[in-house]
């Protein structure tokens, strides 16, 4: 009797260990998502004027702050506000390059541009903190926790649910966007030969504000869904822009494709050094993997010569 006591022990504590483990995996890859699709707003800016955009984070925080603002304080239905948030944060990234990017678009002075930049973030997350203070702020879900599906301990809640089926859309109509829209085609243009693309009449200046209002839209949207399950604060926000970082070293700036698997391995990175080792590593495990992989392997696990085509 003892013995089968102890075999059902170890049976179920063995159930217990790979539900925890799924349960991280699931975690770590709907995060790790949210983050690639964010990742492929700061490669569209690269690839159309040769920067990287410090003000990432920044522009998540817009939009999560607005959508708080219209769906809790405005009491505005969820679906409206979020479409509206996606809207306006379309609008912010097409004033961001008209104002403060194009008067420097043309210059060769890169360090010039990435200051601004780094200006738009510092004055982003300025202008949130003196509307909205240093406080942590609730959203309201996206998908009713009644659609959450639970099977004894492993539960993918409305977050899981919201993250894949958001990115599911945007990759389809990202797919759709670049591969049969004359917009869509002229930006691939641009970002696989800026040189010949203006030769042949390809608008530069409105690939960049196109490049920038659709990195703020997606920003818009990781912003939101990080911040449902995270709490809504500048600070955390801005560093799950700094994240998109590590993802791009391991994706690589030429292939939006591996942007999402690179997204995938920081998110689970995080969830696995949380939960396995301490909650405390979770945020700087992704740098410390950056740092490894500039000093190990300075290209990228995932090199490719040509942006990906869909």
């Amino acid at each position: 009797m003892r013995m089968v006591i102890w075999e059902l022990s170890v049976v179920n504590e063995a159930f217990s260990v790979m539900e925890f483990f799924l349960q991280l995996l699931l975690n770590g890859v709907s995060t790790g998502f949210l983050y690639g699709i964010s990742a492929i707003g700061l490669i569209l800016i690269f690839r159309s004027g040769g920067l990287l955009n410090f003000a990432h984070g920044g522009m998540m925080a817009f939009g999560a702050f607005l959508f708080f603002t219209l769906s809790v304080q405005a009491n505005w239905p969820i679906i409206v506000s979020f479409v509206v948030t996606l809207t306006s944060s379309f609008a912010l990234g097409l004033i961001l390059e008209k104002c403060f990017m194009r008067p420097v678009f043309l210059k060769e002075n890169l360090i010039h541009k990435i200051l601004i930049t780094l200006g738009l973030a510092l004055m982003l997350k300025g202008l949130l903190s003196f509307f909205f203070g240093e406080g942590v702020y609730h959203l309201p879900k996206l998908v009713s926790e009644t659609l959450s599906i639970s099977w004894h301990n492993l539960q993918m809640k409305s977050f899981h649910i919201s993250a894949f089926a958001a990115g599911a859309v945007l990759l389809i109509l990202y797919w759709f966007f670049f591969t049969f829209s004359s917009t869509g085609l002229s930006m691939r243009a641009f970002a696989e030969n800026p040189l010949a693309a203006r030769t042949v009449g390809v608008p530069a200046k409105r690939v960049s504000a196109l490049s920038w209002a659709i990195a703020a839209l997606l920003c818009a949207l990781c912003g939101v869904l990080l911040s449902t399950v995270n709490g809504l604060h500048s600070d955390s926000l801005s560093a799950a822009g700094l994240k998109v970082f590590p993802v791009i070293i391991l994706g690589g700036l030429n292939n939006i494709k591996s942007a999402i698997w690179g997204g995938i391995i920081v998110g689970l990175l995080e969830t696995f050094s949380g939960g396995y080792i301490d909650p405390s590593l979770q945020d700087i495990a992704p740098y410390f993997a950056l740092l490894l992989i500039l000093v190990l392997k300075p290209s990228n696990f995932f090199v490719r010569t040509e942006l990906e085509k869909g």
